[in-house]
């Protein structure tokens, strides 16, 4: 598709400074994004810079609709760079490159299709840690009487422990991750059909899969958490949780990064060290990590 044509039949308008440009379409596409819904067209225009986030433009030319999502480059880099799977990477995945004159959304591109070091490094703490979270939010929820409350968590803590195993696998987890794991009947997509069809309660089901998470938890921490690791060990003082979560591959996980901290803590793959906090001694003592 020419660059004319694409402004011509997304109605919107722009010139060559735009860094690069994605067109999903309906017809053209084998996972149906939620943007393109009630949308025949969605265009990603990346710019060099851009005051917001994204700003997002809805326009029609004769019978196509079409949602135009303008982004910075640096919106996209952090997306694909922590693994993450939003709505940018998705058409960034699946959409049509039309306009990439320094080829940098093929680069993102491959980046993502190979899946090699540091990204699937970065996408396995992040799954981890975020099956950790719901894990501990299922059993929370389990011990107090809150059963549907504790099925919702265990089984978004299969989707991420799902993840895990696409990424351990070497691809590039999809938005569609059971589909990915159908045909290769792994012990988590059992899981979740035990989970979701079983004749059992819904309590002894929860019970059941908890029981299986905790112990995938302690098999794969070590190997899941290396990103956390390297960084504890890059230098000799330290960190406090605060310089911890400035770190790129760790900022997006504020809720998740405490509990993986007091995990790795106590099966002794990292330590805590307290001293005094600045100032008023009665302010108690301060916390941080090391190896």
């Amino acid at each position: 598709m020419e660059l004319s044509n694409l402004t011509l039949m997304s109605g919107d308008t722009f010139d060559e400074s735009v860094l690069g440009v994605v067109a999903l379409r309906q017809q053209n596409t084998s996972f149906q994004s939620a943007l393109l819904h009630d949308y025949d067209m969605v265009v990603l225009m990346l710019h060099d810079e851009i005051d917001k986030n994204r700003i997002i433009r809805h326009t029609t030319a004769g019978e196509m609709r079409t949602q135009t999502i303008h982004a910075g480059y640096q919106a996209l880099e952090r997306a694909v760079n922590a693994g993450d799977n939003n709505e940018l990477v998705t058409s960034l995945l699946e959409g049509e490159v039309v306009w990439d004159p320094q080829g940098i959304l093929q680069g993102l591109r491959r980046t993502l299709i190979l899946f090699e070091q540091p990204i699937r490094e970065r996408v396995l703490f992040m799954e981890f840690a975020r099956f950790l979270h719901m894990y501990v939010k299922a059993k929370r929820y389990i011990g107090a009487g809150c059963i549907m409350d504790a099925y919702n968590c265990v089984l978004i803590a299969l989707y991420h422990w799902a993840r895990i195993e696409v990424s351990e696998g070497g691809r590039f987890p999809a938005p569609a991750v059971w589909d990915q794991l159908k045909s290769e009947n792994t012990s988590v997509y059992k899981l979740y059909e035990e989970l979701t069809i079983s004749t059992e309660t819904l309590e002894q089901r929860v019970e059941l899969i908890l029981l299986a998470c905790e112990f995938a938890l302690m098999s794969k921490m070590g190997d899941c958490c290396n990103l956390l690791t390297t960084i504890l060990g890059s230098r000799k003082q330290p960190w406090s949780i605060e310089q911890l979560l400035d770190q790129p591959g760790l900022s997006h996980l504020e809720a998740e990064l405490p509990l993986v901290l007091r995990r790795l803590v106590s099966r002794s793959l990292i330590r805590e060290i307290t001293s005094w906090n600045d100032g008023n001694a009665g302010a108690g003592h301060s916390i941080r990590y090391t190896i």
